[in-house]
């Protein structure tokens, strides 16, 4: 019997799997779980506690388990997972890991018929035997052209700092998380979705609800700030 609400924390899971193949084929369970404990450690924590080993990573990894197995069993708390993600066995480490990647018809763009309008359906639900989120690669795209591959709260460029490697990578954070709509809706790429380096997108969402993206440009500012004032007194 799980020690934690399946309803609260599938939805957290499946945000980390889907904002981590936005920039990678893969994700594998140990990744998850390290992120689990990053972004929502209280609520981790909360759980450590009908847990006897109460490391938060044991607590995390029993989360993506159980996530994984109400998948496989088809429950009903995991009807909106189910067909979306393919899991396989990879041999990492010595140990046998679960890895995680989107099933050929997510991954499939959906077919825009108005390409005129900057306006994607992202998060449609499809009936086929079950609901699943759909995944738009377009959107993403448009977003990169409209915003650029600057982190909009802090203003890291991976190009700039990391050179050829670093170009094209970038996190795209989704201002209303995928995992909370239920039904389809319309994303306008340029109001919707912004581009963020992986450290502020882990700040965004160390709060549930998560910091908006002015919130954790506040904070960025003020840091440095500070940090100018006291390399000024030295």
């Amino acid at each position: 019997m799980a020690s934690f609400s399946k309803k609260e924390v599938f939805p957290k899971i499946s945000s980390i799997i889907d904002n981590a193949l936005f920039t990678n084929q893969t994700i594998s369970r140990d990744e998850i779980v390290e992120l689990v404990v990053l972004i929502h450690k209280d609520m981790v924590e909360k759980a450590s506690a009908g847990y006897k080993n109460s490391d938060l990573f044991n607590v995390a990894g029993n989360m993506v388990d159980w996530f994984s197995a109400d998948i496989t069993k088809k429950s009903n708390v995991a009807i909106p997972w189910i067909g979306k993600y393919v899991r396989t066995n990879r041999l990492i480490n010595k140990r046998k890991i679960t890895v995680y990647s989107l099933s050929i018809d997510i991954a499939q763009d959906e077919e825009i018929k108005n390409a005129d309008e900057l306006y994607f359906r992202e998060g449609a639900v499809k009936q086929v035997l079950i609901n699943a989120y759909e995944r738009n690669a377009k959107a993403r795209e448009m977003c990169i052209k409209i915003h650029g591959l600057t982190c909009v709260c802090c203003g890291f460029d991976f190009k700039k700092a990391y050179g050829d490697i670093g170009y094209g990578f970038i996190h795209i954070h989704h201002i209303k998380p995928i995992s909370e709509i239920g039904c389809g809706y319309i994303v306008n790429p340029e109001k919707d979705l912004c581009p963020v380096c992986p450290n502020c997108h882990a700040m965004i969402h160390r709060k549930s609800p998560p910091f908006t993206v002015e919130e954790i440009k506040d904070i960025v500012s003020l840091s440095q700030t500070l940090l100018t004032q006291v390399d000024a007194k030295c």
